[in-house]
Formats: C-alpha cells, sequence, structure tokens
C-alpha cells in the first residue's frame, strides 16, 4: 500500500476514474446552438458569440416575457371593461324600461321602507337607473381608455378596441334614452 491513496472498491481493489466520454465533434455542437438560436429567434443560422450568446438569448427572453404580460394585462383590462358594458346596459335597458312602462301606469307608485315611507315614483327609479348606467359606463371607459394610454407608453403595440368603440357608443344611447325619458318622447 505504498503511495496507493484512493478510494478502494469492495473488494479492496483501487478504483479507476472513469474514462472521460469522447468531445462531440465541433460542427455537431454548432448546428445545434444555430438550431437554438433560429428557435430564439436569434437569427437563421446564426450563433452567438461566445460569451455573449447567454445574454442574447436571455434579454430576448426577458422582452418576450414583457410583451406577453402586457399583452394580457391588455386582455384583461378589455375584459374588464365588457363586464362594466354588461352591468351598464343591464341598468340603462331596465330603466328605460321601467320609465316607459311607469309613463302607461301614471298611477303605480313604491312605497319606500326602514320607517320614513316615503313615496319613491317608478319615474325617478328609471330616471336613476338609466342615468347610473350611463355614468358607470362614461367612469369605465374613461378608466379603459387610461389604462390603454399606461400600457402603450410600456410598449404596447396600437389596436383598435371593439370594447372601447361599443362602450362609447353605448354610453351615447344611454344619453338618449335619458332624453327620450325626460321629454316624454
Amino acid at each position: 500500500m505504498s503511495g496507493e491513496s484512493g478510494v478502494r472498491t469492495p473488494n479492496g481493489e483501487p478504483r479507476t476514474p472513469p474514462a472521460a466520454a469522447p468531445a462531440a465533434p465541433v460542427g455537431r455542437v454548432r448546428k445545434a446552438l444555430a438550431g437554438l438560436g433560429c428557435l430564439l429567434g436569434i437569427g437563421p443560422g446564426k450563433t452567438p458569440e461566445p460569451g455573449a450568446g447567454k445574454s442574447d438569448v436571455s434579454t430576448h427572453l426577458a422582452e418576450q416575457r414583457t410583451d406577453l404580460a402586457l399583452e394580457r394585462n391588455y386582455m384583461a383590462a378589455e375584459r374588464t371593461l365588457m363586464a362594466w358594458i354588461r352591468t351598464a346596459l343591464s341598468m340603462i335597458s331596465f330603466g328605460f324600461t321601467i320609465g316607459k312602462l311607469g309613463q302607461v301606469l301614471q298611477d303605480v307608485e313604491v312605497r319606500g321602507f326602514l320607517g320614513r315611507f316615503h313615496d319613491v315614483s317608478v319615474e325617478s327609479i328609471a330616471y336613476f337607473l338609466v342615468v347610473l348606467g350611463t355614468l358607470a359606463l362614461l367612469g369605465a371607459t374613461v378608466q379603459h381608455w387610461l389604462e390603454v394610454r399606461e400600457f402603450r407608453a410600456m410598449g404596447l403595440r396600437r389596436r383598435i378596441s371593439i370594447a372601447f368603440v361599443v362602450s362609447v357608443l353605448l354610453t351615447v344611447v344611454g344619453g338618449f334614452a335619458l332624453s327620450s325619458l325626460v321629454l316624454k318622447l
């Protein structure tokens, strides 16, 4: 055992280090890197420079993730606006319907509660619902516009928002519904 200082197998024989794996041919490595570069959008057949490749790939992936996050936030803002459109449209249409029915049935009144028994007319409920729906939709439209403006400042590309166009049109329709109730057309 003179001079032998190494790890031994269970049988007591000296353990030999495993043979090194054969090196991959340089051409295969470059081809694999070129394929990875094409997948990551670095360029067709271009391999990143040694030392700079990792930062280029990670920078590209970070930008891609940021773009996707902006898209997700934009879509969430669109869904929120569409939910407000549904809510406001319900309020406007219920208010308009109640108002028109109230004009037909002039003598109907709804009694309040909580010990105060104030008379609340059907007409005032109709006005309240139409005004509330229109103002809620106007507020949601302005909020959406401000959010999208902020997203564009962060790099979101411009596009036409159908939900925004619909919300603006329904805000105008809410104004017409209110004027129709007030003018008793």
